[in-house]
């Protein structure tokens, strides 16, 4: 029974998400509803013509969850579209009172080499860097980003490729979405000298707030709710670790809040014609497409303003 990095919720009353799916198609789903949620257990379950898991996350029975649950669901149906030989996954929900889970959450995060050069702990564990080593220290609440998904690796491998492998790393970093600010640390971490992390999520954005105080990474990262389309500068690194949908709707005010020369990192796409779409859209406003990374069934694209 597989757990992962399973949140102690602090509300009234959590909704349990249950997904029953083919062990083919489990681990991708769990890695997703891990993000969305902040932890995942999967369960075995008997059946007559494959092996199947139960997936099971909680959400925070507060005004985020319906945005939460139809993103969880266009991705059960976009998956369906991609996946035609699979059975439908279907998707159950049920209101529960709050319980005790920080000792299963605990128990199933631990330190994490993520890239090369990064590692993710928890608070309540102790690690000793490497040589060229650097440490994010994370608890993620309630925030989207701990490391664990596809698409936060993806991102983070890019992150660092532009601070290691580069001549002119970027000095000015904006995060589009940060949840945990994972991404936003790691630029910070790996030299960027100011850092913007925003989210349209208020819980996201005092996680993130957290975080960043307790890796000591204030005042280089500035956390706040600010609207992308209200921010009147440009970066020389743009993030975005979203979904296909809302980075095609931000595609032009992503680009308009990149510097002459800057980069663009957009992760959260499925592989296929989501990746194919971005890219479209992307170097229809201008922006060369520099590179592709892919994990599974997920892809991160790599920009740049010419």
């Amino acid at each position: 029974m597989p757990v992962k990095n399973q949140v102690p919720p602090p509300s009234k009353s959590w909704l349990r998400i249950t997904i029953t799916a083919s062990e083919t198609i489990s681990d991708p789903i769990a890695d997703f509803i891990c993000e969305q949620t902040g932890g995942v257990e999967q369960i075995p379950v008997a059946s007559a013509n494959a092996a199947q898991e139960q997936i099971i996350g909680y959400l925070k029975n507060g005004p985020h969850a319906p945005e939460k649950l139809k993103e969880i669901e266009a991705y059960l149906t976009e998956l369906a579209r991609l996946l035609p030989e699979e059975e439908k996954t279907p998707l159950k929900t049920e209101i529960v009172p709050d319980e005790d889970w920080n000792k299963t959450w605990k128990e199933g995060f631990k330190p994490l080499p993520i890239t090369a050069h990064l590692v993710i702990k928890p608070t309540w564990e102790s690690y000793q860097p490497g040589p060229g080593e650097k440490v994010i220290e994370l608890d993620p609440g309630m925030a989207f980003g701990t490391g664990h998904h596809a698409s936060t690796k993806l991102a983070l491998e890019f992150i660092e490729a532009l601070f290691h492998d580069t001549t002119t790393p970027p000095k000015t970093v904006l995060d589009v979405g940060t949840g945990t600010g994972i991404l936003a640390m790691a630029a910070a971490l790996f030299g960027a000298q100011e850092t913007l992390a925003i989210d349209n999520d208020l819980e996201a954005v005092a996680v993130a707030e957290e975080n960043i105080l307790r890796n000591g990474l204030l005042p280089s990262i500035t956390a706040n709710g600010l609207a992308l389309e209200d921010i009147p500068r440009q970066f020389d690194l743009v993030i975005a670790n979203i979904i296909h949908d809302t980075l095609l709707d931000l595609a032009a005010h992503l680009a308009a809040r990149l510097a002459q020369n800057g980069r663009l990192i957009l992760a959260g796409i499925l592989t296929g014609p989501q990746t194919d779409n971005i890219r479209a859209a992307y170097n229809a406003l201008g922006l060369k497409h520099q590179g592709t990374r892919t994990e599974g069934e997920w892809s991160a694209l790599l920009f740049a303003r010419p």
